[in-house]
Parts: C-alpha cells; sequence; structure tokens
C-alpha cells in the first residue's frame, strides 16, 4: 500500500481531514485523547471539532459531566465521553493494576488500605460533591493514611480502576491544569455497557486510528497481542485488510469507513497542514511511528527518551518540524494554527 494513501487514510481516521461536527462527535470518534498533559489534550480534542469550541467551552464539558478524565489505559490518563468512562476502565484494570503490582508493594499499599481509602474519599465526595487531588490527600492524612512518596496518587489511581471515582468539572480558577475528583455514580448519568469490550475496544481503536496492525491495538489497549486477536476474530467481516507495514504486519481498517474509502479513491486526498500538540493521539496512538516521523524527526519528538512529546508541524501526512512557541508561521494557515494551540496552552 502506498504511504501516502496510508497516512491520508489515518488522517481521516483521525479527524484531520474531515473534522466532527463538534467536540463530543470528536470524543464519541476518537474514543480516548491521551491527556495527562491536560491542556495538550482539549486542544487535541479542539483541533477536531469543525465547531472551533474555545478552550473555555471545551471545558464547560467537563464541568457539566459530558466528558471526563481517567486512568483508562495503560495506567495512562485520557479524556473521554463520560458515559465510556466505566466500561473501557474495566475491560483494561487487570492488565493495569499487574503492571502496577510491584510499584504497589514497594510503597505498601494492599487490598486493606485501598479498602479504607475507598471508604474516606467515598464519604468527603458525598459530602462535598466534588474534590481537588490535594483536598483527597487532607482527608486520607487526617485518617491516618499517608500520601507521600506518591502513594496518595497510586490510591487514586488504582480507586478510578475500580470504578468508584474519576476526575470531572474543572474549577474556575483552574487556569490550565487543575480538575476537581468525583464519584463516577454520582456524576455519570449514563454508562455505555458493550456486550464484548474489548471487541469494541479494538473496533473503535480501528474507527478513530486505522490504518493500524493489531499490534498498535494491544499496544494502545495495553492487552495482548493474542487479545487482540481474539477480539479480530470476533469482529470478522467489520474489519477490511489495507496492506501492511514494512515488518509485513497487516494494517486493518473497519470496512466501509472514512478510512476506507479514502484508501480506494482513485486519487488521494491533499493532506493539509496540521499543528500536533505533545502526546497527540496521530503519533503516539501507535506501536509503530516510522510512518509518521523518520528516526531523526522521532529523537526530535521525544528528546532524551524522558517519556515528554513535543508538538509538531504536520505536513503531508508526516512530522516535519517541531513547533516553536516565539516564532509564527508567515502563512495565513500556519499562521492561524499557531496562535488557536497557544489558546489552549496559556493560562488567561
Amino acid at each position: 500500500m502506498d504511504s501516502t494513501r496510508t497516512l491520508a487514510a489515518r488522517m481521516a481516521s483521525q479527524l484531520l481531514l474531515e473534522p466532527a461536527e463538534s467536540v463530543l462527535q470528536a470524543a464519541e470518534r476518537m474514543l480516548a485523547f491521551q491527556s495527562q498533559d491536560f491542556a495538550a489534550g482539549r486542544y487535541a480534542l479542539a483541533q477536531r471539532s469543525a465547531a472551533q469550541e474555545s478552550r473555555q467551552q471545551v471545558d464547560a464539558l467537563f464541568s457539566e459531566g459530558r466528558l471526563v478524565r481517567s486512568w483508562t489505559m495503560r495506567g495512562t490518563l485520557h479524556i473521554c465521553l463520560a458515559e465510556d468512562a466505566r466500561w473501557m476502565t474495566r475491560a483494561t484494570r487487570e492488565r493495569t493494576l499487574r503492571s502496577s503490582a510491584t510499584r504497589m508493594r514497594g510503597l505498601q499499599i494492599g487490598t486493606q488500605d485501598i479498602d479504607q481509602a475507598a471508604g474516606i474519599i467515598s464519604a468527603h465526595l458525598q459530602e462535598h460533591g466534588q474534590a481537588s487531588r490535594s483536598a483527597l490527600f487532607k482527608a486520607l492524612n487526617q485518617n491516618g493514611m499517608e500520601t507521600g512518596q506518591q502513594r496518595g496518587l497510586v490510591i487514586l489511581q488504582v480507586l478510578v480502576l475500580d470504578g468508584l471515582i474519576c476526575q470531572g468539572p474543572i474549577p474556575q480558577d483552574a487556569k490550565l491544569i487543575a480538575q476537581d475528583f468525583v464519584l463516577v455514580d454520582e456524576w455519570i448519568a449514563r454508562h455505555r455497557e458493550p456486550g464484548d469490550p474489548l471487541a469494541q475496544l479494538l473496533r473503535r481503536y480501528l474507527h478513530s486510528h486505522g490504518p493500524a496492525t493489531l499490534r498498535d491495538a494491544a499496544w494502545y489497549t495495553g492487552q495482548t497481542l493474542t487479545t487482540m486477536r481474539t477480539a479480530a476474530e470476533a469482529l470478522g467481516g467489520l474489519l477490511s485488510s489495507a496492506g501492511s507495514d514494512e515488518r509485513g504486519e497487516c494494517y486493518w481498517v473497519i470496512a466501509g469507513s472514512r478510512a476506507h474509502r479514502e484508501l480506494e479513491a482513485m486519487e488521494p486526498a491533499g493532506l493539509p497542514l496540521r499543528l500536533l500538540g505533545p502526546f497527540d493521539e496521530y503519533y503516539l496512538g501507535y506501536a509503530n511511528r516510522t510512518l509518521v516521523a523518520d528516526e531523526q524527526m522521532a529523537a526530535q519528538i521525544l528528546p532524551g527518551k524522558n517519556g515528554m512529546f513535543l508538538p509538531f508541524w504536520l505536513e503531508q501526512g508526516r512530522a516535519s518540524k517541531l513547533w516553536n512557541a516565539e516564532t509564527a508561521p508567515t502563512g495565513k494557515i500556519g499562521a492561524a494554527l499557531h496562535q488557536r494551540y497557544l489558546d489552549f496552552k496559556t493560562a488567561r
């Protein structure tokens, strides 16, 4: 498969060719946006919406209970529709907790500690409705539970995976990153309940990220390759092969999807200029990222392999150069994209 067609199809899946009508529709399509950098996650969501919502409008969706942030997969924070949070955390919980077992033992966090913390935090949130991380840490400390050495953070992560809490409303004085915790069953009005959660994960991953391999899907979901192969078998004719990567692993798309149509078009679409923020799904959502960035560019996006993925310009579907906050492009489109990103990453 021609790499230009593959890139065009992937941009189509990712709503970077034609955006959704709104942020909520973008969130529905994309399933989950990696969002340990909260400002970047909201920007990534907003740039996939034709409505051009401001950061304040996106923030309102959290405070209205329509979007939440949760440790949904791989022990990583993601933004998703509120109704998708519980089933995703349940589907991926076992693998995530298994990967955290050594750390929890080192911090001396056991089952009794989690049960005690759950009671304390439930009581606090039932009384106050919502609370910051520091307020929950204070409640734990006042009840004899130490939260230092990242012990408190790990406890909160486990309670999120257990489906007790998530991050929802944004306080008015939050500036860029603050977000309060809430009780899932009190805050979220409706929960989606897919019959086969792992097959649903794969279907929605390929719908929003295809063409992609099952190895990509396994990395994204934090599941095993064997699990993804089983999920692919369950999906059956919903999947369509779309060539292969340089390792010979098959790319898959959802049959009849926008990406599938892009692959079969007579002429590949022209690929528009885009500015991607840190941790954007277009780059980070795959185990194999060589399609988007060569080795030299990849080293610039992730300098020193320190876990911090930097923002970059996307030209013809590939990373071309890092974004520079001090230098706005001279072209009208580039300058507009530059300013929109600044609007999301600058406190006001």
